[in-house]
C-alpha cells in the first residue's frame, strides 16, 4: 500500500513551496491557513442527513429468500416422503454412488462464478471479489443519499457552508484532496461534505463520495486528528469498500446460506429447520460479516492515515486520537467481537505501528 501510494501520487513531489508550507503549518493557527485552500472540489447539499453508517446487508431480502428456500426445501421434504419407499431407496443408493461427482460440479460451477468476479487489487496486494459495476453502485448510493434526506429533513440541522466548524472540516478536506490529487481514485471522484450539528464523535462515507462528519467529532479532534479521520472515509471509497462488503455478503448468502437453508429444510421439520437455519445465519453473520467489516475498518485506517500524512500532518496524532476515544468510550468490552469496528486500542496501536511508512512518505514529499 506504501508503495502503490508513492508510486501513483507523484504529484505531491512538486507542489510549489509556498503552499507546501501554508499545508505543513503546525500551529494554532494552522486552521487560518486551511481556509485559503482552494474548495473547488466539493459541492454543498442544501438539505439534512440523517448521520448513520449505511452498510448494504441482505435484511429483508435476504430473509425473504431464505423463507422461500426454506419452504421450497419443506416442500421438497413433503414430496419426498409421498414417494414408494423403493423409489426413495433408488434415488438415495444414486445419490451416495454420485456424491464425489455432485460435489466436484458444484465447487467447479462456485470456482468458476467467483474466479469471473475477482480482480487484483493493487492497493492491498489481494485478489478481490467486485460482483457489482461501479455504475450499480453508484445508484444505489444515490438512492441511499435521497432516502436520508427523505427521512431526515426534520431531524437534524445542517450546519452552513459559513459556519465556522463547517469552513475549517472543509478546510481539512480540501487540504486532503489536493495533496492526493495524484491518486486516480481521489482525482476522478466528485466529493461533497455534510457537516451536522450532532454531538456523536462520528463520521462515515457513501460510495458515491457523500463524507458526512459530526460537529462533535471537529469538537474533540484537532486538525490533524480530523484530517486522519476524513483520510479514513477517503481510504473506504478509494479501496471501493462498499462494493466489496456487498459482494461477499452476496456470495455467503447465495453460495453458502441459501443451500444449506434448502438442505436442512429437507432433513429437518419445518419449525426446526427454521431455527436451524436463523442459528446458521447469526454464525455466518459473526464470522464472515463482522469479521470481514472490522478487516475493511483496519484497512481504512492504514491507507486513511498515509493520505493523511502525504498531506503533512503530525502523524504522532493518531493513535493519540484513538486514545482519546478510549477514554470517552472506556474500555473495550468482551463483546468486541460483535462489533463492526476493532477496539479504540487496537486501532491506536495499529496506527502507532505505522508511523515510520508515514514519516518516510512525508520525507520524499518534502514536508
Amino acid at each position: 500500500m506504501f508503495s502503490l501510494l508513492l508510486a501513483r501520487n507523484v504529484s505531491f513531489l512538486s507542489i510549489p513551496t509556498a503552499a507546501r508550507l501554508s499545508m505543513s503549518y503546525i500551529s494554532g493557527k494552522r486552521s487560518l491557513a486551511y481556509y485559503k485552500t482552494p474548495n473547488v472540489a466539493l459541492k454543498t447539499p442544501k438539505q439534512s442527513l440523517q448521520l448513520q453508517n449505511l452498510v448494504c446487508h441482505t435484511g429483508r431480502r435476504g430473509f425473504t429468500s431464505l423463507l422461500t428456500a426454506v419452504i421450497g426445501g419443506a416442500a421438497v421434504r413433503y414430496s419426498w416422503f409421498k414417494l414408494p419407499p423403493e423409489t426413495r431407496r433408488r434415488y438415495a443408493n444414486a445419490a451416495r454412488t454420485y456424491r464425489l461427482a455432485i460435489v466436484a460440479a458444484g465447487l467447479c460451477l462456485i470456482g468458476t462464478f467467483l474466479s469471473r468476479c475477482m480482480e487484483f487489487d493493487p492497493w492491498t496486494d489481494l485478489w478481490r471479489l467486485f460482483l457489482f459495476s461501479e455504475r450499480t453502485v453508484q445508484a444505489l448510493a444515490d438512492k441511499e443519499v435521497a432516502a436520508v434526506l427523505a427521512s431526515m429533513t426534520e431531524k437534524c440541522c445542517l450546519l452552513e457552508t459559513e459556519h465556522p466548524t463547517y469552513r475549517r472540516v472543509a478546510g481539512v478536506m480540501s487540504r486532503l484532496l489536493y495533496a492526493n490529487n495524484g491518486v486516480d481514485e481521489i482525482r476522478n471522484r466528485r466529493w461533497s461534505l455534510v457537516v451536522v450539528d450532532h454531538p456523536a464523535v462520528n463520521a462515515f462515507v457513501l460510495a458515491s463520495g457523500f463524507i458526512f462528519v459530526f460537529s462533535g467529532l471537529a469538537a474533540v479532534a484537532n486538525d490533524d486528528q480530523l484530517s486522519i479521520v476524513v483520510g479514513h472515509e477517503l481510504a473506504h471509497v478509494v479501496l471501493r469498500h462498499t462494493n466489496h462488503i456487498n459482494s461477499v455478503n452476496f456470495a455467503v448468502h447465495l453460495l453458502c446460506l441459501t443451500p444449506v437453508s434448502v438442505v436442512l429444510s429437507v432433513a429437518l421439520p419445518f419449525l426446526e429447520a427454521m431455527l436451524a437455519v436463523m442459528v446458521c445465519r447469526l454464525v455466518l453473520y459473526v464470522c464472515v460479516g463482522l469479521t470481514k467489516s472490522r478487516s475493511l475498518e483496519t484497512e481504512a485506517d492504514a491507507l486513511g492515515f498515509l493520505l493523511a500524512a502525504n498531506a503533512c500532518v503530525d502523524v504522532t496524532q493518531g493513535y493519540l486520537f484513538w486514545e482519546t476515544m478510549s477514554e470517552i468510550e472506556g474500555p473495550s468490552t468482551l463483546t468486541w467481537w460483535l462489533e463492526t469496528h476493532p477496539t479504540n486500542e487496537i486501532r491506536g496501536r495499529h496506527i502507532h505501528s505505522l508511523i515510520p511508512a508515514a514519516v518516510e512518505l512525508q520525507k520524499l514529499a518534502k514536508c
